[in-house]
């Protein structure tokens, strides 16, 4: 795998574009590049946006299987949270039926969502299990957000200048800002802990 790097034949070389990529294959002497996902932007991330994807397709599916529900995730992102004493990722959700999940707030309703939010932990990567093994960090919260609250985060983009036809929703979230908007929109917060809303 490699990074990429940019270079122009005017003087600008060597930016970093942050994307890692892989070479699929060769078209003459110009390699084909596949994208894997974005670098870390610290060291200290323990979660890459690959990981974090996979982890979210087979948290889908974990979900269907547990609650009996053709749940569909309409976006994620996620934050570790290091301001904590206990440090944390934080992971939002919104799906499309978001009050379908939340209807049923009894015991089992509970204990299922607890399952599905454990599977997602499970699935994470060897780096935040090694990290969570050791105690370093504390269990990953689920929040589950409002319907639309994404479409709300891309109207903050924009009244914040980024450019309506650019914008994608982060994966990784590192800007403290975006998640005090995220947490305004949670319906409730799931986690092996506890569960509040």
């Amino acid at each position: 795998m490699y990074e990429v790097v940019a270079t122009t034949y005017r003087g600008f070389y060597r930016y970093r574009l942050g994307d890692i990529v892989k070479v699929v294959d060769f078209y003459n002497s110009s390699p084909l590049l596949e994208f894997v996902m974005r670098a870390p932007k610290t060291s200290h991330e323990i979660v890459t946006e690959g990981a974090l994807m996979a982890a979210m397709e087979s948290f889908q599916l974990v979900m269907r299987n547990i609650m009996g529900m053709a749940i569909e995730i309409v976006e994620f992102t996620s934050f570790f949270d290091f301001g904590l004493s206990s440090k944390r990722l934080k992971i939002f959700i919104e799906v499309k039926d978001c009050d379908m999940i939340l209807q049923d707030k009894s015991q089992e309703s509970i204990v299922l969502l607890r399952k599905c939010c454990s599977a997602l932990e499970d699935s994470l990567g060897s780096i935040y299990k090694v990290h969570r093994d050791k105690g370093e960090i504390h269990p990953l919260s689920l929040s589950i957000l409002k319907c639309c609250s994404f479409d709300r985060l891309l109207k903050v983009a924009i009244e914040n200048g980024a450019p309506a036809s650019q914008y994608k929703p982060p994966k990784i979230i590192r800007n403290r800002d975006i998640v005090d908007v995220m947490e305004g929109y949670v319906l409730a917060t799931i986690s092996l802990e506890s569960l509040c809303a």
